[in-house]
């Protein structure tokens, strides 16, 4: 679902590159954010398989006040 949305902004902005001299209006950008780059980057780093489940819990809440 990661990789969808990353082609899918990627696509977004090759779109946007293409169209900047065209009479149409802006599109619309992705959710994904500077700062919410940061918390995917994150995410790939952790092997998830490997966290304990207090583990998992205090990176979610890392990256709940990350978001804040």
């Amino acid at each position: 679902m990661l990789a969808e949305h990353e082609h899918a902004e990627q696509s977004a902005i090759d779109h946007l590159a293409h169209d900047e001299f065209e009479d149409r209006g802006p599109m619309q950008l992705t959710i994904f954010t500077p700062l919410s780059q940061k918390i995917v980057d994150r995410i790939r780093q952790t092997d998830l398989n490997r966290l304990s489940p207090l583990e998992a819990l205090n990176l979610l809440h890392e990256l709940k006040k990350q978001m804040e």
